[in-house]
């Protein structure tokens, strides 16, 4: 199991982000391995989550690529190379159904 991804996970579940769900890409695309989705009840949780999970993968010696989002957004990107993490506001997430997109995308039930 791939080291970032179990500290952006438990990044998230330390910080309380609501539903965390991983799909394993490995398969699908070449530049990623993990995608990570996980929601938050308010925005300023949004961003405590973002950057709980970019200050984890800086502590474990990990490079973060980029950051997609302001402090006013509702969805905030971290890339983290192999591992892509969203994380949303919970009405953006309902909205935008990355779920339905990603449905026939293997997803990892435990870490």
């Amino acid at each position: 199991m791939n080291e970032i991804l179990k500290k952006a996970v438990h990044a998230l579940d330390e910080k309380k982000a609501n539903r965390i769900t991983v799909y394993d890409f490995r398969e699908i695309n070449p530049y990623m391995e993990y995608v990570v989705i996980a929601s938050a009840s308010n925005q300023r949780q949004v961003w405590a989550l973002a950057d709980h999970v970019v200050d984890s993968a800086k502590e474990a010696g990990y490079d973060l690529r980029a950051i997609e989002g302001t402090r006013e957004s509702r969805w905030v990107l971290v890339d983290l190379h192999d591992v892509v993490v969203h994380v949303f506001l919970e009405e953006e997430r309902e909205h935008y159904g990355l779920e339905k997109l990603y449905a026939d995308v293997p997803r990892l039930e435990a870490l």
